[in-house]
């Protein structure tokens, strides 16, 4: 007991004096005990030393100088322009910050700050740091020129343990030149060069400052040098001044550099001792021939070699042809304007060039000359409206003609020719009168021929611009008519163009109708036509059929291209659009069950297929009346489809419901009823008229109720019939054959055979037929019999998946043997099974309207049922499986 006490009064004593540590520092002494502690345990220091710090970012609570004045300050009491670039106060490395608890300023490692006995706090007073003995107020803080820092009136030193308080940076200084301005003298004359230099931080300096000369080749050419006195936040300005001499053209950049190796460098330019001269914008602009041309001249001497006032020779030509030469006394850097004058004739019309030189120096300068060649290019004509005729009827365009110019209308009317013509032909030369501004109507006319249609090529031209066209003729020969375009695509899809073409002229003919796109039909300043199909027609007189083109579009087609159907007389045009290469969900067959056993329930199906290029996954949504119900995540594979279902609590009204279907490309819409029957999308009432649908229509018996009459069958009258032995003879003849048949399948080369090979050939046959029957498996066994009687296992299946009627030719083929051919009119939906495939180990299997080649497949041997789909997108012709 005694030893459990004695541990517990050990405990309390440590974590008292743990406790005195920290709040009073690092030596303490445990009240009415003789143990001394030699500071605290490292763990509870290093807690010390991390709780004085300033956590603001614009020193706040740390002790500063400032530019302003000598004073030791705190960061909140600063103007934050005045700080320099590191303000901080510090004793031992640590920056003195402010307590916020006592207001007493400390070290970072929570060294008190001390003036002898007195402490230093903040205080509402400027400036805000002050000492005090805790009753009056002492002293305050100040900066002195060696970096220590002491009391204002007494002089005292402040300091922080045995460390004393300074500011480090007192004498750091940092010189950074710029140069910002610099002359562009000529040789002889002075360059100057200013540079501005400052000193961002607080120390003080006097430094030498070096100005490199320097050629295009980086080499020093010059040293010049000169000092600057700056204080901390201090600049000042140096200029430079060299006198250039005869050679130093070849300068071209000026470094400065401060005794702290900081630089700025400028391009610079000295000119070489020589005369300028350049024609200015202040001349006759457009002079008519016969008027004299005035060119006044800017002439610039530069440099001061040779020295003093010298004649200069300027050199006047016209297109290259010597004019005149004139003296021209200048000084050093004097500028003076020159006017010289030529007078121009009619040869000078349209232009010339004007040029001025000054030895090596020169500048030239081209000006109009109205003369008749301007007029005659100034001339403009531009067709402005047409009609639009038959082939042997005239074809008339109106044109406008007038000058383009203003400033270049002659003051008198003058003539001009002017030529029409079609296709390449001269069909007309013209003598048009211009007056001034005016403008001037004119038609042109052009008998049209047999084989003008579509368009003719017209033009029209002038001495100056002309114009061309390509009026639209209808013609007399193959009109075309584009029927239907089954659009839109995805890109790699097969767009189908259906076309009518009808023979509209006077005798049977054959042209070559052509397909042609344009993919920049989105962009008005693009066009990019290529013929993409053609089909060469043979047409009676008044006789029409319909074709089709084909074209697979690509993603540079995407969103639209324009489809144009051309014959030698007409083109009809559409436009088409066209997706980027992706899924494309459509839903299709919407039906509604509604049942009324014992939930009203409404069971609403649709078939989504995948028409896109792409797989992918899309949300399907059912809508009923505009409500949705259902919604499902369906994922297919390009030309996938399945069914999505979902049963729901049937309306409370009976009739008929708006049902569709909605996928991220289509919409379909059908009608469902509930408690109606649908015909044609017209409900009709299958409740007999009750307003209870669960009451049982009239129309329905009672359980227990019978009708004699539907219990009572009337014997028929026995019909006439073959007689029982004829029908014997027949089957056996069959019989027979079908044996002989079996025997020739077994060994062709070897028929007929020897009479001892037949039963074996019999038993195999039979064999099979029966292994069939055993194992129950009805369709092995159809194949099994067809392929006894020479017919392949699989057959041929047809369907129309377009919304429309359709006839397709189908074709299989054998080698070069025909087995079937056979044309099918199709309703939408509609599926056919016609012949069997044959029983070889090759076949091709063909659909199309007139091109059967162009969409055939080939097939190997027995692979089951081969299916002919028509889809809008096009032929399909695969395995079923």
């Amino acid at each position: 007991m005694v030893l459990v006490l004695t541990v517990l009064l050990v405990a309390l004593g440590v974590g008292t004096v743990g406790a005195i540590n920290v709040a009073n520092g690092p030596t303490a002494e445990t009240s009415g005990s003789t143990t001394t502690l030699d500071g605290p345990p490292p763990s509870i220091l290093s807690t010390v030393t991390q709780q004085c710090t300033d956590s603001s970012d614009d020193y706040s609570n740390t002790v500063v100088v400032t530019f302003d004045d000598e004073y030791v300050i705190t960061g909140s009491s600063a103007d934050v322009e005045s700080l320099p670039p590191d303000p901080v106060v510090s004793a031992g490395g640590d920056a003195l910050v402010v307590d916020l608890e006592s207001g007493t300023v400390v070290t970072e490692s929570c060294e008190p700050v001390m003036v002898g006995d007195n402490e230093v706090r903040v205080a509402e007073n400027d400036p805000d740091l002050v000492v005090t003995d805790g009753v009056y107020l002492n002293d305050t803080l100040e900066l002195t020129n060696d970096g220590t820092v002491q009391t204002v009136n007494g002089g005292s030193t402040v300091e922080a343990g045995n460390d004393v308080v300074e500011y480090t940076e007192h004498d750091t200084v940092d010189f950074q030149p710029n140069i910002t301005e610099t002359n562009s003298p000529g040789e002889g004359e002075t360059l100057s060069i200013t540079v501005e230099v400052t000193n961002p931080h607080y120390g003080s300096d006097d430094q030498e400052l070096e100005l490199f000369l320097r050629d295009g080749n980086d080499e020093i050419k010059e040293t010049l040098t000169d000092s600057i006195s700056l204080d901390g936040d201090d600049s000042g300005t140096v200029t430079f001044e060299y006198e250039t001499e005869e050679g130093d053209d070849i300068i071209e950049s000026a470094r400065v550099r401060t005794e702290d190796g900081s630089t700025d460098t400028t391009d610079i330019t000295v000119n070489e001792a020589s005369v300028d001269v350049e024609i200015t914008d202040d001349w006759t602009r457009f002079p008519a021939a016969g008027d004299e041309l005035e060119v006044p001249v800017e002439i610039t001497r530069h440099g001061n070699i040779p020295d003093g006032e010298q004649d200069y020779i300027i050199d006047f030509l016209i297109d290259d042809s010597h004019v005149t030469t004139r003296p021209v006394a200048l000084s050093p850097g004097e500028q003076t304007v020159e006017t010289f004058t030529y007078q121009t004739d009619e040869n000078d019309s349209p232009s010339v060039d004007a040029t001025v030189k000054s030895g090596y120096n020169s500048h030239t300068a081209s000006v109009d000359v109205i003369g008749q060649a301007t007029h005659e290019e100034n001339v403009q004509a531009t067709f402005v409206d047409q009609n639009n005729p038959d082939e042997g009827e005239t074809l008339e365009l109106i044109a406008e003609i007038e000058y383009d110019r203003s400033d270049r209308i002659p003051d008198e009317p003058q003539e001009y020719p002017i030529q029409f013509y079609v296709d390449g032909d001269h069909i007309e030369n013209r003598t048009v009168e211009l007056d001034g501004a005016e403008t001037l109507t004119e038609t042109f006319s052009y008998e049209t021929k047999q084989g003008d249609a579509p368009r003719v090529d017209a033009e029209l031209i002038t001495p100056g611009s002309g114009d061309t066209d390509e009026p639209r003729i209808t013609g007399s020969g193959f009109e075309v008519t584009i029927e239907e375009v089954n659009d839109p695509v995805n890109a790699s899809e097969k767009l189908v163009t259906t076309v009518v073409i009808e023979n509209t002229g006077e005798i049977a003919g054959q042209q070559e109708v052509r397909l042609r796109t344009d993919s920049g039909i989105s962009d008005s300043d693009r066009t990019l036509r290529h013929i993409r199909d053609r089909e060469n027609v043979s047409l009676d007189v008044g006789e029409r059929t319909t074709e089709q083109f084909f074209y697979r579009p690509s993603e540079t087609d995407v969103p639209m291209i324009e489809v144009a159907i051309l014959s030698n007389n007409d083109e009809a045009l559409a436009n088409a659009t066209v997706r980027s290469k992706s899924t494309h969900y459509e839903p299709q067959n919407l039906t509604g069950d509604y049942t009324n056993d014992t939930d009203r329930e409404l069971t609403l199906t649709a078939e989504i297929n995948n028409t896109g290029t792409e797989p992918g996954d899309q949300y399907v949504e059912f809508m009923l009346d505009d409500e949705l119900v259902y919604v499902d995540r369906v994922t297919l594979g390009p030309w996938e489809s399945t069914t999505v279902s979902t049963t729901i609590d049937a309306p409370e009204e009976i009739g008929a419901y708006d049902f569709a279907v909605e996928t991220d490309n289509a919409t379909t819409a059908s009608t469902v009823g509930v408690g109606v029957e649908i015909i044609d999308d017209e409900p009709v009432d299958e409740s007999g008229g009750s307003d209870d649908p669960d009451e049982p229509s009239s129309n329905q018996s009672d359980s227990g109720s019978t009708n004699e009459s539907d219990s009572t069958t009337e014997t028929p009258e026995e019909e006439a019939g073959l007689p029982w032995f004829l029908i014997l003879l027949g089957l056996l003849g069959v019989l027979v054959s079908s044996l002989t048949l079996l025997v020739y399948r077994n060994d062709p080369e070897n028929f007929p055979p020897e009479p001892a090979a037949v039963p074996d050939a019999l038993e195999e046959e039979f064999t099979k037929i029966g292994n069939q029957i055993r194992a129950t498996n009805l369709s092995m066994l159809v194949a099994t019999v067809k392929g006894l009687v020479g017919l392949g296992a699989g057959t041929l299946v047809v369907q129309n998946k377009l919304p429309r009627a359709a006839t397709v030719r189908v074709r299989c083929q054998a080698g070069e043997e025909t087995v079937f051919l056979q044309d099918l009119e199709l309703q939408p939906e509609e599926r056919r099974t016609l012949a069997s495939l044959p029983d070889v180990e090759q076949f091709r299997v063909g659909a199309g309207v007139d091109d059967i080649t162009s969409h055939e497949e080939v097939f190997e041997g027995d692979n089951g049922d081969v299916g002919v789909v028509l889809r809008a997108e096009g032929l399909v012709i695969s395995n079923v499986s």
